[in-house]
């Protein structure tokens, strides 16, 4: 029997714990699915990181899907270590800095900066139980990681020209009503590389799993290009 494709997810933040196994462990029927919780501390960085993924990874060549923080991570390990993966799959990911803090400025434009985070980063076609996800999401979050890895890393990265010289397969996935990065975002990502593909959800947001059509329609979209190539 032929063995199953690998898929290592990496879950955002950073300093959440991982998130996106009740989500995505279906695809265990197709693919050798890994999630884990990032490490977390006071003076966290991203060769920290990097290094414990290159343990998840071994002898493996998965395919690493990196959902918002986890896609920044998952582009970073690529950057050192491209001959280790097999493919890149990033959802509602932002690649610099620059990125990552523009949407502040339009929070303001859209007179959402004091909105509720639940206003922000969801629509409203996504479940009810939603508001629970990002409570339960929340409690896990480690702000002594979030401060170490922002500023060591977050506050001056950049990944363009790490995308623009990838020779393997790059699927970037993202919500049509994501605000924390908007579709013109993955439009930007789409045009560094011709290897890279870019699929949008339709009313979904910063978390396009959520809905079950649109978990189904992602799913999907892995099958197609990992399990079937």
């Amino acid at each position: 029997m032929a063995m199953k494709p690998s898929l290592v997810f990496l879950h955002g933040g950073p300093g959440f714990q991982d998130y996106l196994e009740p989500h995505f462990r279906q695809l265990s029927d197709s693919f050798d699915c890994t999630f884990y919780h990032q490490q977390r501390g006071s003076d966290l960085t991203i060769d920290d990181l990097v290094a414990e993924l290159s343990l998840k990874v071994a002898q493996s060549m998965p395919i690493l899907v990196g959902h918002s923080w986890g896609g920044v991570l998952a582009t970073e390990f690529a950057a050192r270590h491209e001959d280790k993966i097999s493919g890149l799959v990033l959802m509602s990911t932002g690649i610099c800095n620059k990125q990552w803090h523009k949407y502040r400025s339009d929070l303001n434009e859209l007179g959402l900066a004091d909105a509720p985070m639940h206003q922000i980063v969801l629509v409203d076609k996504d479940p009810i139980t939603s508001g629970a996800f990002l409570e339960d999401m929340g409690a896990t979050f480690s702000e002594k990681t979030f401060d170490s890895l922002h500023e060591k890393y977050l506050k001056q990265f950049d990944l363009t020209e790490a995308l623009r010289g990838f020779s393997l397969r790059v699927l970037s996935i993202s919500g049509e009503k994501d605000l924390r990065f908007s579709p013109k975002i993955a439009k930007q990502i789409e045009r560094l590389n011709p290897l890279i593909k870019t699929h949008f959800i339709a009313d979904a947001g910063h978390f396009p799993f959520l809905q079950e059509k649109n978990r189904e329609e992602i799913h999907h979209i892995l099958r197609d290009a990992f399990a079937n190539p």
